[in-house]
């Protein structure tokens, strides 16, 4: 970024070692669990890493990209082409998709709520790391798996999320993501910037995250009160390719134009809902997803 437009912008500066994911991996690996990555140049470099590894499976990944967009497992089969050093090499780690968002300024960091992140492969069982979207607050319920203690977890999130912030002088709102599963929480990326949670945060917490933001990089954070209701979050991706027609519901947001098309697998539209029950909100948010891929359809 040119240093004459980085005073126009609102929150971290420098997202070098950041945004950079190989440079990220340097900075905390011997820190923070975290996922073995390499730096790679092309398809047969990264398979001369994976035979000497036989025991791991990697994904391929942009050296900088979000999202989910882009990733890949590494088979034997794959045919990913490269430009320069453009992609990394990363332990694939099952588990649990979180994140934390948080609140910086230059001497302090806060994190205001953890999430259960969704994907793709929660839904459809395959192989895309697609964001798809999120449930919070972080509760038993909202995990949907079988977890020894949940509290536990969510204060080492926000250990973790704050000591990261701190690392990396970071500014406003932010997010860290992070997999879980039986060895603890690995942490993934930062995220430097307001996130998708945006809405749901607002939702769950009752403030207005572009004013907690703003003054956040004014140098105060704002009291963060307790979650009052569960929020969902979903995308809705086309599954054909479609001319948009007006869909009556009254959860839908980012609505196409009428009479748009939406090629097959691109997002359409998203979902978001709030209730105080998590199995009421799940449900409706689910019911929703279903009527829209039957309006889908049939136009």
């Amino acid at each position: 970024m040119l240093k004459k437009h980085q005073k126009k912008i609102l929150g971290t500066l420098d997202v070098k070692n950041i945004e950079n994911k190989y440079k990220f991996y340097e900075k905390i690996k011997d820190e923070f669990l975290t996922p073995t990555t390499f730096h790679v140049n092309d398809i047969d470099e990264a398979f001369e890493i994976n035979k000497n590894y036989e025991d791991m499976q990697f994904i391929l990944k942009p050296l900088k990209g979000s999202g989910g967009y882009d990733i890949n497992l590494l088979n034997n089969d794959s045919e990913i082409q490269y430009n320069d050093d453009r992609f990394i090499l990363q332990e694939y780690v099952s588990g649990i998709n979180v994140s934390s968002s948080i609140l910086s300024t230059k001497s302090d960091a806060k994190t205001i709520i953890n999430t259960r992140l969704l994907t793709q492969h929660d839904f459809l069982k395959n192989d895309s790391f697609l964001y798809v979207g999120n449930i919070l607050p972080l509760t038993n319920e909202s995990l949907m798996a079988k977890v020894n203690d949940i509290d536990k977890i969510n204060k080492t999130m926000n250990h973790t999320s704050e000591k990261l912030a701190h690392r990396f002088n970071l500014i406003g709102s932010s997010g860290v993501d992070y997999i879980l599963n039986e060895n603890g929480l690995y942490v993934i990326e930062i995220n430097p910037r307001i996130q998708g949670t945006f809405e749901c945060v607002e939702k769950v917490l009752q403030i207005n995250m572009l004013e907690a933001h703003i003054k956040a990089c004014q140098g105060k954070i704002i009291d963060i009160p307790q979650p009052q209701y569960y929020a969902y979050k979903k995308i809705i991706y086309s599954p054909t390719r479609m001319k948009y027609e007006k869909i009556s519901l009254d959860n839908i947001y980012d609505l196409p134009h009428i009479g748009s098309i939406t090629e097959k697998s691109e997002p359409l539209l998203t979902i978001i809902d709030k209730d105080k029950n998590f199995e009421k909100l799940y449900k409706k948010v689910e019911l929703s997803s279903q009527k829209v891929n039957q309006i889908v359809r049939k136009n």
